[in-house]
């Protein structure tokens, strides 16, 4: 919640957001970029945030947390119920849930970079800025998460009101089928690097390479 609201919206299609991935980054690289660079992001905006009200950043006030107590709570009244056997599972579910989180984060601004003014600062976002997917089923099951360009250039839109953009650079496939190809990296850089050579046009200095 943090990090995407303050961190990942702010600095998205840069070098300086941990969850843009960079052209040639493989998958397994990203991985643990985005994770850990997403926590100490996180970290830093929320203790600037408590700072800025006069409170202490380890304090009930802190909504990471709050999250992490929580998940806490959680996963201790599914052991309560169910037993220590269900730990592992539970174990599972969390890295199966952060690796597809992450997963999604990567095939949507691979390689991506947004355009400087004069004095060096980013342009406001814009749907060109993420990869869509404009396809049904994935549509259909991940409430038009796959028009992402929208989500960024329109933060305040409701996921099932997500539109289309005719500007955004578009994912040869759904989710399914790029999360996969993803997670091989001989493969994915056969599928996806010419495509964003040729989104600008062969410009490498367009282009986001950390």
């Amino acid at each position: 919640y943090v990090e995407h609201n303050f961190g990942h919206h702010v600095r998205v299609a840069t070098p300086q957001d941990p969850a843009s991935s960079r052209f040639g980054e493989s998958f397994w690289r990203f991985l643990p970029r985005s994770v850990f660079g997403g926590l100490r992001s996180a970290l830093r905006i929320e203790s600037a945030r408590l700072q800025r009200k006069g409170k202490r950043t380890w304090s009930f006030e802190n909504n990471i947390l709050n999250a992490w107590a929580m998940s806490v709570v959680l996963f201790a009244t599914l052991i309560g119920i169910f037993g220590w056997e269900v730990a592992p599972w539970l174990l599972l579910q969390a890295v199966a849930g952060f690796t597809f989180l992450e997963a999604a984060n990567y095939l949507e601004h691979y390689g991506l970079l947004r355009g400087k003014r004069a004095d060096g600062s980013y342009v406001r976002c814009s749907p060109a800025d993420s990869w869509n997917s404009d396809h049904v089923v994935s549509n259909l099951f991940l409430y038009q998460l796959q028009r992402h360009s929208d989500h960024h250039a329109n933060p305040k839109l409701r996921y099932q009101s997500l539109r289309s953009a005719a500007e955004a650079p578009q994912l040869p496939a759904g989710y399914a089928v790029m999360i996969v190809i993803a997670w091989i990296p001989p493969l994915w850089r056969r599928v996806m690097d010419q495509r964003l050579l040729d989104y600008y046009d062969g410009d490498t200095e367009r282009i986001n390479v950390g």
